[in-house]
């Protein structure tokens, strides 16, 4: 080989070198791009699924507490029935009978105690 054919295949090899690095480096931006734009999907669609579990969330949380607060009542209910049984049973007074008696009692207190302005 002469000297110039060795110089000329050297600077094809730069040449070459040069457009392959040129190359590598744009596939390099390339990728980083297009995992830039999924990452930027991927947390939108994390966002918009996170959304809908807080809504879905809320829809239990008021579901529950509905629940929960029928069986409350109904326990309180309950509870009330089987107290008021048991006085009736102790006392033979119902509730309804003795609530009608603190009524009269109160009407009563508050008659004497007129009363006892006026003298």
């Amino acid at each position: 080989m002469t000297d110039k054919t060795i110089v000329k295949a050297a600077k094809n090899v730069v040449e070459n070198g040069e457009g392959v690095a040129r190359n590598i480096w744009l596939a390099g931006l390339g990728f980083y791009s297009r995992t830039l734009e999924e990452a930027q999907q991927v947390n939108e669609k994390a966002t918009m699924a996170f959304d809908e579990l807080v809504e879905r969330g809320k829809e239990v949380e008021t579901q529950t507490k509905e629940y929960i607060g029928k069986k409350v009542n109904k326990v309180a209910d309950e509870a009330e029935a089987g107290t008021n049984g048991l006085l009736y049973r102790l006392s033979g007074i119902d509730r309804e009978k003795l609530d009608h008696m603190d009524d009269k009692i109160d009407r009563l207190t508050q008659a004497v105690e007129k009363l006892a302005e006026v003298e």
